[in-house]
């Protein structure tokens, strides 16, 4: 089929970002599988398959660790996702290579239990199958645009991504979206902020309430641009790239806005490709050549992607159905069977807000008088350190934490019992960790949780202080010991 809008440099370029997104994720994935899922980590994925062997099969779990998730093969395997990822990078062998990584991913997926529950995974995940259409094949060498119907699978993606999401706020009963409040404390309770984050909670609640109103308008109406004339294509990609940049410069969400961002490309042409390079005075002529140059593709190839893009579009609204009252359990059979390849999802980022930051710092103590903080990387603790850049590496136990006290309660989720268990009893094993740890590697005595209300600094406090937080204690947990633990081995 002829395409009268070519997109040969978009896919080339599209490619070669994806596969900066693959390299980020493996590269942060390399640097924590062993405090993840490692054998002394804090959610061991071996002794954790074992469990399951008898109960589940490859379809409900589809991992390659079913054969071997040792410490040496986790991390041979990140490895390897990062080799695959320099290799889409450079274009070799597109197609395969995206279907290794497809499946790699999904397998630490898998086994990643909490640490790998986030919507960007699942993005990564799907965008990743629906690439395979659009990559050039053997012998192409790049040089034929990707068919029509591929396009428009990535398109969907695009819109469906926006859409949901402004349309799950609406649809979650969170009043905060519904009188524009959301972004009120947004910028304070975002998992990780940037200390960009705190100048942009500054600002007046007009302006909060401007932004919530924006947001909405950008995620359910601006989409739809992509499929109109040039100007409106130009007008919804730069709406949808401002709002990704604007999540960047404020909070932390590992590649999520990257790869977004590398998506927002199929809403443009070669042409808009060539203007904006001219513009930007970078390689003016990239597009030139292929500016007019149409995709032929094979009549039975073009047929079955048009029958895909039939069957995908139904199929990829069936997830959302759970925020639709009237559609939630419909076809929970066919939900079932697509939930665990993660590449056919529902995404709901930001459906219900936070409004209040609660925080659990861990310390230690050898007297049970005297006690000193352990200090993490990057999740909010001493109140004059201000919130720094990260991703688009996703530090997951930091991450993680922010869910911790979500509840209301005593934390007792496994990970963080595990947490306490290393830092009592082999302490090496989770000091990467700690930006400060009070006792140089040792195991403390005794460990106690301080839980914390937070709360950003304004103008004058932090001209007077120089903290960019502060808290309220509201509770205090514990204090433990190893012997606490010592009937129960460290729950695998």
């Amino acid at each position: 089929m002829w395409d009268p809008l070519p997109r040969l440099h978009v896919r080339n370029l599209f490619c070669v970002a994806l596969g900066l997104v693959h390299l980020a994720a493996f590269v942060s994935l390399a640097a924590q599988v062993p405090v993840l899922i490692g054998s002394r980590g804090l959610l061991p994925a071996a002794p954790w398959l074992e469990a399951l062997r008898d109960r589940v099969g490859f379809a409900d779990l589809p991992t390659v660790f079913w054969v071997d998730a040792s410490d040496r093969t986790l991390q041979t395997a990140a490895g390897i996702g990062v080799a695959l990822s320099l290799g889409l990078v450079w274009g070799i062998a597109p197609r395969l290579i995206l279907a290794l990584l497809w499946a790699l991913y999904l397998s630490f997926v898998s086994v990643g239990q909490v640490f790998f529950a986030f919507q960007w995974d699942q993005l990564l995940l799907e965008t990743t199958l629906l690439a395979l259409f659009v990559a050039p094949g053997r012998g192409d060498h790049r040089g034929n645009p990707p068919a029509l119907p591929a396009v428009f699978l990535m398109q969907w993606l695009l819109v469906r991504l926006h859409v949901e999401s402004g349309l799950a706020k609406l649809l979650s009963g969170d009043p905060s979206w519904r009188d524009f409040t959301a972004m009120v404390t947004y910028y304070e309770t975002a998992p990780l902020p940037t200390w960009l984050g705190w100048y942009a909670h500054q600002l007046p609640v007009w302006c909060h309430r401007l932004s919530a109103f924006a947001t909405l308008v950008i995620e359910i109406v601006a989409p739809w641009g992509i499929w109109g004339p040039r100007w409106m294509r130009r007008a919804s990609v730069a709406a949808l790239a401002m709002l990704q940049v604007l999540i960047l410069a404020t909070a932390n969400y590992g590649f999520f806005n990257y790869l977004t961002l590398a998506l927002c490309l199929w809403g443009l042409d070669d042409r808009d490709l060539a203007a904006l390079a001219g513009k930007l005075r970078v390689a003016p002529t990239v597009g030139a050549r292929t500016a007019g140059k149409a995709s032929y593709t094979p009549r039975w190839r073009t047929l079955v992607l048009w029958v895909l893009v039939a069957v995908w579009i139904p199929l990829s609204l069936v997830p959302f159905f759970h925020f639709i009252s009237p559609l939630r359990g419909t076809l929970q059979e066919w939900r079932s069977r697509l939930e665990p390849f993660r590449s056919v999802n529902a995404y709901h980022l930001f459906a219900s807000m936070t409004y209040v930051r609660n925080e659990a710092v861990i310390e230690g103590s050898d007297d049970g008088h005297t006690w000193s903080a352990y200090e993490f990387h990057y999740k909010p603790g001493a109140v004059t350190r201000a919130p720094g850049f990260v991703a688009p590496h996703q530090p997951r136990v930091d991450f993680q934490m922010w869910f911790l006290l979500l509840r209301g309660r005593a934390p007792r989720d496994r990970y963080f019992q595990n947490l306490l268990v290393r830092m009592l009893t082999f302490p090496e094993a989770v000091r990467p960790l700690f930006a400060r740890d009070p006792f140089d590697g040792r195991p403390p005595k005794w460990l106690r949780v301080q839980v914390y209300r937070y709360r950003f600094t304004d103008d004058a406090g932090r001209r007077t202080t120089g903290a960019w937080w502060q808290r309220e204690l509201l509770a205090s947990l514990g204090p433990v010991s190893a012997d606490d633990f010592a009937r129960a081995s460290p729950r695998d």
